[in-house]
């Protein structure tokens, strides 16, 4: 792969993630609004029932209680989907704490939780009336992802996905710093994370590869731009 087939390859690909994402982000929030509604007037049902307010009482209050858990769930985000950190040696005398991204498959977990078999009744009970708040904050966050995508460099990140795909094995992230002589190599690092289809393997050390699919969708579109030269 040459390098300015790496640079087309990976803006088509950050332009097609961008549209998966931003549909991601309609699911999400059209899921949220419709659980936030049924969850709403369930706990304006059990306010009613269960101390006698009246209809509007009862409403608010449940607007204020959801609306609250709402609140702090945001708060919580960053904890629950923020950047994982990898401490690296770059060298004898010096470390660097590299930062990569969580995929969008963990946005997904996250806004419908786990459902465990080692979870306890009532956990399960938690997660499952906090999912509509869980919706709406994964929803947001992938919003923000959708931006993101839009600002990577893509020098860098075409160099990186350029020699991950010729070694075609784990490589671990330090050396890819030193050997791409990337100018800002932490950055780099968290940016091409965000590509889907480039894995984090933790094992040991921190390192990168690329999973098998995005192999197979890069040597197929490699194919066709290869007979499209030709031609």
């Amino acid at each position: 792969m040459k390098k300015e087939q790496a640079r087309r390859w990976l803006a088509q690909k950050l332009k097609s993630q961008q549209q998966v994402t931003q549909a991601s982000v309609a699911g999400l929030a059209i899921l949220g609004a419709v659980a936030w509604s049924l969850e709403l007037a369930a706990v304006t049902l059990v306010l009613m029932i269960g101390f006698r307010l009246g209809l509007t009482l009862a409403f608010l209050a449940a607007a204020g209680i959801l609306g609250a858990v709402q609140y702090f769930t945001v708060l919580r985000l960053k904890s629950d989907l923020g950047d994982i950190r990898a401490l690296q040696k770059i060298s004898e005398v010096s470390d660097s704490e590299y930062v990569t991204a969580q995929p969008l498959s963990a946005v997904w977990m996250y806004a419908f939780g786990s459902m465990d078999s080692d979870q306890f009744w009532y956990e399960k009970l938690l997660g499952l009336l906090c999912m509509p708040q869980r919706l709406w904050s994964a929803a947001w966050f992938a919003w923000q992802r959708v931006d993101e995508i839009g600002r990577l460099n893509n020098e860098s990140c075409a160099a990186i996905i350029r020699h991950l795909f010729r070694e075609a094995e784990r490589v671990e992230i330090d050396e890819l710093a030193t050997k791409l002589s990337l100018p800002n190599p932490v950055r780099a690092i968290r940016e091409v994370s965000l590509i889907d289809g480039v894995m984090l393997l933790t094992r040991k050390t921190t390192g990168l590869n690329l999973a098998p699919r995005l192999v197979d969708e890069l040597n197929a579109w490699l194919k066709q731009d290869t007979s499209v030269s030709e031609s």
